[in-house]
């Protein structure tokens, strides 16, 4: 038996090797120039808490690994978002979300991804 789509896993490389994530615990990353920072939730100890990793490559290095997952979405030129933690879209000041962490991070929708980002809420069966 096969591991299912959602249990694949993600490698991210620090100074010291290498760190394994299930990429269905991604929250988000978040676009830092030559950098980016994935927000991934960590279960401890019957915990929840989010962990950033900090990875030294850009970008575009990751995108589109992720986006063929179906479940992560570029909402913004600085951020794609796992959908299954997004917690709410709230339509004001050009429209943002709010995740599932503890972060209390506000992730803005860029204008021109608004439309193309419910269209894929509505394919995935989340948007009505």
């Amino acid at each position: 038996m096969g591991p299912n789509q959602d249990d694949h896993l993600i490698a991210l490389p620090d100074k010291n090797g290498l760190n394994f994530f299930e990429i269905r615990k991604i929250i988000r990353c978040q676009s830092d120039n030559s950098y980016t920072e994935f927000f991934i939730l960590n279960e401890s100890n019957h915990k929840l808490d989010v962990i950033k990793i900090v990875v030294s490559k850009g970008f575009d290095h990751f995108e589109n690994f992720l986006l063929t997952k179906g479940f992560f979405y570029r909402v913004h030129n600085k951020h794609i978002v796992n959908i299954y933690h997004i917690d709410k879209y709230i339509k004001s000041d050009g429209g943002y979300l709010t995740m599932a962490d503890d972060t209390n991070v506000v992730v803005p929708v860029a204008r021109a991804r608004k439309e193309g980002f419910m269209k894929h809420l509505k394919s995935m069966g989340i948007l009505v």
